[in-house]
Formats: C-alpha cells, sequence, structure tokens
C-alpha cells in the first residue's frame, strides 16, 4: 500500500536524525514539508543533499511498527496452528505445512523492516539487471553510507505509477516490466516479490535509455538454480498444453509427490489450468469454470454441473496431496499484481503465452544438462520414431521453437495455447534469419544437442557398416573418377 494514513512529520524528522545521529540540516539542505507517499510499513520524504545539491528519497520507518507486525504474526501463526491441525486431523492427504507457509511471510515481513536488506537487494537487483543486459527497467541507486536499518536513501526519480497511465503505455512498458520480471525469476534467481502499481513507475524523463522504474526492494526471493531449470519446463508444458509432462515438474517442484495418481491429476489440471493459460485475469478464469460446469450468469447451474464441480473438488481435497512450497507463495503473488498490472491495459492478457518467446530462447541458448533435456523433450516429443525404433528429431519442432524465441507462434484454440508441432502461418521467420539464429550464440544449447545427434548418428552408422564383410563393402562401394574428367576409373 503506497496511500493510508501518514504519521506525524515532526515523529519522522526525530526518527531521522536519530538514525543519521545528528541534526538533518548537517545532511540535507532541503526536505518537504509533508511525505510525497505513505505506506504500510514507512513513508517517503523528497530532500536535497547539501554536499552534493542531489534530490533524495528519503524512506523512513514507521514508530512502534515491529511491534505491531509482531502482534499480527503472532495471531496469524496461531490460527496457522490450528488450521493445520484439522487438516492433518480431517484431510491428512493433503502436505502442505501452512504453518512453514505462515513463516515464510513472516520472514519476509521482518525482513522488509531492515531497511539495510533492501537497500542490498536494491544493489544486487540493479547490478544484475544491468550485468543481464536488461534493458527498459531503471533502478534507482542507493546511498549505502546514509542507510540505516530504519532509514533508506535512494536516488528521487519523477514518475507516474504504470497503472494510471494510458492503454498504449501500459501495454508497451508491461512489455518491458514482463521480461525484467522474467530474467529475475528464470536468468538470475533474485527476483521482485512485490511489483505492485505503486512500485512501477513509468519515468518523465527516461534515465540511461528506460522509461520503466522499478522500485521497493524490501521483498526480494531468491530461486536455486534447479527450480529455475524446472519452472522453464513447466512454463514450455503449460504453454503447449503437455499436462502429462508437467506433472513432472510439479513432482520436481515439490507440488506433487512421486506416488500421486496420474490419471486424476491430468484431467484436474487440464481443468484448472487451461482457463487461466487462455488470461483475461480473476474474472475471465471465473467465466471459463462457470461454462465448464454448465453455470449462467448468475451462478446457477444444471444439478450435472453442479455435481460436477463437487466431484472434482473432492477429488483435489481427497485424493490428489498437492503441497504449495512457501517460495511458491512468494511466485504466486510477483505473478498475479504483475498481471493485474498488465490487464489494466489489455484485458486478454496471459503471462504464459507472454513469457513463451523468453523461455524458448533461454532454452536454445544455455547448456546445461537440465536445460537440454528439456530441449530434447520438445524436439524429440512429436511422437515420429526412427528405424530403428528411436524417437527421431521433429523439423517442424525445430522449426516452431526457433520461430517461438523470434516471437512467432503457432496457435490452437482460438490463440489459447501455443501449438508446437506447428508453423506458423503468418509472420514465420525467413530461412536466412532462422539460420543465422541457430549459428549464433543464442542457440548454443540447441546446436550441443544436434552435435550429439550427429556424433550418435554417425556412429550407427560405423557400427553398421562393420557387420558386413569387407567384399560386401567394396564391391557395392562406386568406383572413384579422375579429378575433374567425371571419368571413372577403369
Amino acid at each position: 500500500q503506497d496511500s493510508v494514513e501518514a504519521f506525524s512529520t515532526k515523529v519522522a524528522v526525530a526518527s531521522i536524525e536519530e538514525e543519521l545521529g545528528c541534526e538533518l540540516g548537517a545532511v540535507f539542505s532541503e526536505i518537504s514539508e509533508e511525505p510525497v507517499a505513505a505506506a504500510s510499513l514507512a513513508q517517503v520524504y523528497r530532500a536535497v543533499l547539501k554536499e552534493t545539491g542531489e534530490v533524495v528519497a528519503v524512506k523512513v520507518q514507521r514508530p512502534s511498527v515491529l511491534e505491531t507486525v509482531s502482534k499480527d504474526l503472532y495471531v496469524l501463526r496461531r490460527a496457522a496452528e490450528v488450521y493445520q491441525g484439522l487438516i492433518e486431523r480431517f484431510a491428512p492427504q493433503q502436505r502442505t505445512d501452512y504453518v512453514a507457509l505462515l513463516n515464510e511471510w513472516a520472514v519476509g515481513f521482518y525482513t522488509e523492516l531492515d531497511f539495510l536488506n533492501e537497500a542490498n537487494n536494491q544493489q544486487i537487483v540493479k547490478d544484475l539487471l544491468i550485468q543481464e543486459g536488461c534493458e527498459g527497467v531503471y533502478v534507482p541507486s542507493v546511498y549505502h553510507h546514509l542507510s540505516t536499518r530504519k532509514l533508506l536513501v535512494t536516488e528521487w526519480v519523477d514518475g507516474k505509477k504504470l497503472s494510471d497511465c494510458n492503454k498504449d503505455d501500459i501495454n508497451k512498458l508491461i512489455a518491458v516490466g514482463q521480461e525484467c520480471f522474467l530474467v529475475q525469476l528464470l536468468q538470475v534467481g533474485v527476483f521482485h516479490s512485490d511489483p505492485h502499481p505503486g512500485n512501477l513507475l513509468k519515468l518523465n524523463t527516461p534515465k540511461d535509455g528506460a522509461e520503466l522504474c522499478l522500485l521497493d526492494f524490501g521483498l526480494v526471493a531468491r530461486l536455486e538454480q534447479k527450480d529455475m531449470d524446472t519452472i522453464v519446463s513447466a512454463i514450455i508444458h503449460l504453454a503447449n498444453r503437455n499436462y502429462a509432462d508437467l506433472v513432472d515438474d510439479f513432482i520436481s517442484l515439490d507440488i506433487l509427490p512421486q506416488d500421486c495418481d496420474r490419471s486424476k491429476v491430468v484431467p484436474l489440471m487440464d481443468k484448472a489450468l487451461s482457463p487461466y493459460v487462455k488470461g483475461g485475469g480473476a474474472k475471465r478464469y471465473e467465466e471459463e469454470l462457470k461454462r465448464m460446469y454448465g453455470f449462467d450468469e448468475d451462478g446457477v447451474g444444471a444439478i450435472g454441473g453442479f455435481q460436477s464441480m463437487t466431484n472434482d473438488l473432492l477429488t483435489v481435497l481427497n485424493d490428489i496431496p498437492f503441497s504449495i512450497p512457501p517460495y511458491f507463495a512468494l511466485i504466486a503473488r510477483a505473478v498475479v499484481t504483475l498481471e493485474g498490472v498488465a490487464l489494466t491495459g489489455n484485458p486478454d492478457y496471459g503471462l504464459v503465452t507472454e513469457a513463451y518467446p523468453f523461455v524458448a530462447r533461454k532454452l536454445l541458448r544455455e547448456d546445461r544438462p537440465e536445460i537440454q533435456r528439456a530441449l530434447a523433450d520438445v524436439l524429440y516429443g512429436g511422437g515420429g520414431y526412427n528405424s530403428d525404433g528411436v524417437q527421431a528429431l521433429s523439423f517442424t519442432r525445430l522449426l516452431s521453437i526457433l520461430n517461438g524465441a523470434l516471437g512467432n507462434t503457432a496457435e490452437t484454440e482460438g490463440g489459447t495455447f501455443v501449438d508446437i508441432d506447428s508453423v506458423p502461418d503468418e509472420g514465420a521467420a525467413e530461412p536466412v534469419e532462422l539460420a543465422r539464429y541457430l549459428l549464433s550464440e543464442k542457440a548454443e544449447s540447441l546446436r550441443g544437442l544436434l552435435e550429439k545427434e550427429l556424433e550418435e548418428g554417425l556412429d550407427l552408422l560405423l557400427r553398421q557398416s562393420l557387420r558386413k564383410s569387407a567384399a560386401l563393402a567394396f564391391a557395392n562401394a562406386p568406383r572413384p573418377r579422375v579429378p575433374f574428367s567425371g571419368t571413372p576409373i577403369g
């Protein structure tokens, strides 16, 4: 929240001076009389540094906020323990650890109260985005020597909330923000977990070529490489409606257990996830579910539809022991808030299909074993087999994923899912463009995979030829020709 009731500026100034260890005038030549923004944990003032004349944002923590947060978390923790006990007694097949989930949120709240942690997070994300060449997004600089656990001083930026911009600006900049989020989530494993409208600004004047500014790094989550790779695989499978392989991804992410009943999980995945992939946010999702179960606009439906929905719900509660890892809740929060902003500009926005080109580029570029396995699943999973009964490379899928990396995808079901077994009818890349991409460093993983296939093919040919007699091999060999003459010898 960035518009809650502010606390007294007199109290704020006293807190700032206590944190700095000196009078306000020793550091700042001027400071705004009232806060420019007030949030639930802190409020922000505009100030000017006395030494350099630079304009800065001064974020000061609310008084007694630690005690307030601790009391709230204590009540929630006790409630989570009671709820966990009820689940273990009446639905023991459910394996989500709600106490651990609440603990993860509590850690997030407490780390948000440590502004030194926020300063460190902001610097790390700023450096990583520069390192990854993520253009179009600006992260303000941090004045570390003026920051403490309760005071954060950063570069001042002038801008407008992205959600308050016109639709054209939102659609333009949300694409930039989406790329930035995917780089954080899937490339570097350090991601902003709270990209709400107040933290995304359209800059009045671009900085370093960027028009979008990212603020507030109090809640930043981290992912291990194996989880990033599995999420990449999951997005590919989800975009292609390959729920059978998505089950394996969910098992790797500890959402589903190894012994889950796939015959029950896959159909329910289709019902629960397909409406989400179609995009349009919560309202569209609700409409799709109503249509699926035969409910009208007022929520009234046939008895069969209600019975079917009840059966599916009971199956989820009783037969599918899923769990929600604590880190996954932070990803979900970030995705929901980012989609919320995007939907104000495009009511049909869906992150899964929008993320597909980024994920395709990642599959083609990176040569780690986990990524190559995911790429091999795509390229060799088309159902074709060679003469030895081994799955063969699908050239259609090869062309499809190359086009996908370039932003051109074939779609199915009215544009809902990516059709990986088709090449786009319109906008497909020219052969020269595909070849250039294939030979560039952007397709290093793909070339490595094809090189292995070539080596295996040559090895197979060699073994087959050794089985034949030398005489038969000689008899069937073409007679050599005299160079440039075209005349066979003999």
